[in-house]
């Protein structure tokens, strides 16, 4: 039985591919909504306004880190999670880059 080679794919693909799927989460996004509206927060806080035990929202909050969106900071004995400054639309630039659509380039279509 001979095994298939792994397929190399462009490196945009494969960052954009990451980023996409840390925020394929509803939990992910809600966080970072919460962010946008009170940014600087602590695990707790967000813990303490969204509807998901603390451990839950430590795991999305660790792949947003790790996707790139947040940025966190130690701060006495809790962490703080704050947006990382430009990184949404890094990544709505990123999407037009791999799909290779520019605001210009798209037209309103009925097909």
């Amino acid at each position: 039985m001979t095994r298939k080679n792994k397929p190399k794919f462009d490196a945009k693909a494969e960052e954009y591919s990451n980023k996409a799927k840390a925020l394929g989460h509803p939990a992910r996004i809600l966080i970072l909504l919460s962010l946008q509206a009170n940014n600087h927060q602590t695990c707790k806080a967000l813990v303490a306004q969204l509807p998901f035990t603390q451990s839950t929202v430590s795991q999305h909050l660790y792949a947003l880190v790790s996707a790139g969106f947040l940025e966190s900071k130690g701060f006495k004995t809790s962490t703080i999670f704050s947006l990382k400054t430009g990184a949404i639309q890094e990544f709505q630039l990123l999407s037009q880059e791999v799909f290779g659509t520019r605001k210009q380039d798209r037209q309103l279509s009925m097909f």
